[in-house]
């Protein structure tokens, strides 16, 4: 990620590779879980060395359920925001334009 962002000192973390690279194409790096987060991804996402993570998980259950797990494990080490997506949207359903102007909050 450093090689197409350097400089950076947060990234976006998303459930599926497609809202991955959706982020990429709208020009904000991001990661991909695949899920909601297993525990090996979240000691992963401990030593990833950007200060700020912003949660962008899908507005449903699950990705609440998931936002809240990742905020839990991370929230002492690093600043943790979320994305605050339209229900019954993800990032790939968004424009530019939305997603430009996609609200971030504090957990």
């Amino acid at each position: 990620m450093n090689k197409y962002y350097p400089n950076i000192d947060e990234v976006i973390i998303c459930e599926s590779i497609i809202n991955c690279l959706t982020c990429y194409v709208y020009g904000r790096p991001a990661i991909a879980l695949n899920g909601t987060g297993s525990q090996s991804q979240l000691q992963e996402l401990l030593k990833l060395p950007y200060r700020k993570i912003i949660l962008a998980l899908d507005p449903d259950e699950a990705g609440e359920k998931g936002t809240n797990k990742i905020y839990n494990a991370l929230k002492d080490y690093k600043i943790v925001t979320k994305l605050k997506i339209p229900y019954g949207k993800d990032i790939n359903d968004l424009s530019k334009e939305e997603f430009d102007n996609l609200q971030e909050i504090f957990i």
